[in-house]
């Protein structure tokens, strides 16, 4: 059926047009056909479908379809015109300089009422791919005219992130920035405590948030822009009245404050003195006290006493099993790195123990302390983390022993540990052991391409690197792309009013609520997969605090996930905390790993899916810690239970 059939068809054939264009965006529009029916769709009745069809011209991604974007930017209704907005920094994505997309956008801002438009037209200024220092002020100054608007602030903060070496801040911009943190009682409106956490952000880039705006900043009500307050103080800029200051946030009521401050004070102040550290160490958060013993690793000045006997009890106070192996396992590879002698006593009894994390810490320890024989055993061990750890040592140590382990481990399946073993043989000696790596690395190449699995992508240019660096330059084959699980419109719209819970093993659970809308295909395919069982038992295996929680890996790794990548579908929902976003190693490289927003995340955005957001059990997911496992993930209807 013709795109002009399809279209001019009654309305009850428009869930065909919304099923084509879910396959469209899929697809990145294969044929200007697609593109066709795309713009005939923007310009139906159904404001909703108009909406889509602007959404999917979006992410298409390419800056010749502007021009279709500036239609819809005078669309009469308003979630099309946001959409449009949306789409015109899209369609820039990139691109090295596209003056057409701020002309567009700073035009229909000059006529623009609806708040929620005017938000999204200036979001989309600040992120445009300026190419000259004149196009970024004029940018700069129609953005600092709107402040203290959440869409100014967020636009100023993509500007200096992406442009501060093009277009450094200028005065007037630092000084309303500035007042947007910190507001005189007599300023109208009072920025939203989202306008304030964006602005400091931005100063901080910019290296201008001074000590009045974050001793201002230190005392806000808001717990993130207190935590943002920590992090400028950890920063190079020159404050004055640093260290009380950092005093202050260190006895704050959040964690992520004190998180921050433990960590500016690291960077700091720890050279003068590290009892904050030392009394972190007794936090009733688990992140700030992990990340003080992590920080004790550094030592501490002459004039105190040695962090090493608190580190050496820590170390010693391991579990024989269960959860609760993360102090112990951190204060090990602290320990290695100040008291040597100490640490070696107690690498055995972390290097053998059940718990396989335990012993990958063991591994990075190990390197620390040049113990070749642990490594050479943890080289081989029953876990490919473990074995990927210790390889990793071994090639940082230089050491021969890296060679036969790295053969070894190509004959396994984890493609973390198989990039591992290909870099462990980058430098292997010529003759009969080049040529049995090179033999290893075209087996195992061969063997992965057999999978058939899109996430074996970063192993196989892993090996190709490796053999090109030992001068074997014969032609490898492509690996067929992994089957696409199909997508069909009845099975997007019976997520609506989904919500899945992830049930922590020992820790209660949390709900995300699917953004369906937002993100179709990426819900669709996390549903599926949670309903059919392949995230029970699974771990977050990396978890960040005050950046983000990740899991849903089969090999608890980065590099093994879902076999087929799915399509980035960024859009207009930001990373704020809660937000739920699918991992990627590049441009529609997810695999079906999801990461939780531990805080407001800018920087991620219109880079990285946002699929879902937690609407319940959020205190939950700031206690998960690194191999906490997900015991099931069950499907909820409507609101959650």
């Amino acid at each position: 059926m013709s795109a002009l059939v399809l279209l001019a068809a009654p309305a009850l054939a428009q869930p065909a047009v919304e099923e084509r264009l879910l396959r469209i965006e899929d697809a990145r529009a294969a044929s200007d056909a697609d593109v066709s029916v795309v713009w005939e769709a923007a310009a139906l009745p159904d404001a909703r479908l108009r909406r889509l069809a602007v959404r999917t011209l979006g992410r298409l991604e390419r800056a010749p379809l502007l021009p279709l974007a500036g239609r819809a930017l005078g669309d009469a209704d308003a979630a099309v015109r946001a959409e449009a907005a949306n789409a015109v920094a899209q369609l820039t994505r990139g691109a090295a300089d596209v003056p057409e997309a701020f002309t567009l956008l700073a035009a229909r801002l000059a006529v623009e009422s609806d708040a929620g438009v005017r938000d999204a037209l200036l979001r989309s200024l600040g992120r445009l791919p300026f190419g000259s220092e004149r196009e970024a002020r004029e940018a700069e100054r129609t953005l600092v005219a709107a402040l203290p608007a959440d869409g100014a602030a967020k636009g100023l903060e993509s500007l200096v992130r992406l442009h501060r070496t093009l277009a450094p801040p200028a005065v007037e911009t630092i000084r309303r920035l500035r007042t947007t943190v910190a507001p005189s009682s007599a300023e109208v409106p009072v920025p939203t405590a989202r306008a304030r956490r964006l602005a400091l952000a931005a100063l901080t880039t910019a290296g201008a948030a001074d000590a009045a705006v974050v001793e201002r900043a230190v005392g806000d009500a808001d717990h993130e822009v207190r935590r943002l307050a920590a992090a400028a103080l950890g920063s190079d800029a020159p404050l004055e009245g640093r260290d009380a200051l950092l005093a202050r946030v260190l006895q704050d009521a959040h964690a992520q404050v004190r998180y921050e401050a433990v960590r500016a004070w690291g960077r700091q102040l720890q050279r003068t003195s590290c009892e904050p550290i030392r009394a972190a160490v007794s936090d009733a958060d688990p992140h700030v006290a992990l990340l003080a013993l992590d920080q004790l690793g550094a030592g501490c000045p002459a004039s105190e006493p040695s962090p090493a006997p608190l580190l050496e009890r820590e170390a010693r106070a391991l579990p024989a099993g269960g959860p609760a192996w993360h102090r112990a396992a951190h204060a090990l590879v602290a320990l290695a790195r100040i008291a040597p002698d100490a640490a070696r006593a107690l690498l055995p009894a972390h290097a053998g123990h059940a718990t396989w994390q335990v012993r990958m810490y063991a591994a990075r320890a190990a390197g620390a302390l040049a113990a070749d024989a642990v490594l050479r055993e943890l080289a081989r061990d029953a876990d490919d983390n473990v074995r990927a750890a210790a390889i990793d040592a071994l090639i940082a140590l230089k050491r021969p022993e890296a060679v036969p382990a790295a053969l070894d481990a190509l004959a396994r399946a984890d493609y973390q540990l198989i990039m591992t073993a290909a870099r462990a043989l980058q430098f292997v000696e010529p003759g009969e052991p080049r040529l049995a790596a090179i033999k290893a690395l075209r087996n195992t190449y061969a063997r992965i391409v057999g999978d058939r699995r899109d996430t074996s992508r970063d192993a196989r240019e892993a090996i190709r690197l490796t053999l090109g660096a030992l001068n074997d330059t014969a032609a490898l084959p492509d690996a067929p792309r992994a089957p696409v699980p199909p997508v069909t419109l009845a099975a997007v719209q019976a997520l609506r009013g989904t919500t899945l819970r992830w049930v922590m093993k020992g820790k209660g659970h949390f709900d995300l609520r699917l953004l369906v809308d937002e993100a179709p295909l990426t819900a669709l395919r996390i549903a599926t997969r949670a309903r059919e069982g392949y995230y029970d038992g699974l771990t977050f295996h990396r978890v960040v605090p005050n950046f983000v929680i990740q899991g849903g890996s089969p090999g608890a790794n980065e590099y093994a996930g879902d076999a087929a990548y799915m399509r980035d579908e960024v859009g207009l929902p930001s990373h704020t905390r809660g937000t739920v976003g699918i991992s990627t190693r590049g441009r529609d490289t997810g695999d079906a790993q999801i990461f939780v927003n531990l805080v407001d995340l800018p920087r991620l955005d219109h880079a990285y899916t946002v699929f879902a957001e937690v609407a319940a059990g959020m205190d939950v997911v700031d206690r998960i810690l690194e191999g906490d496992v997900i015991e099931r993930v069950e499907i909820l209807r409507d609101r959650p239970r």
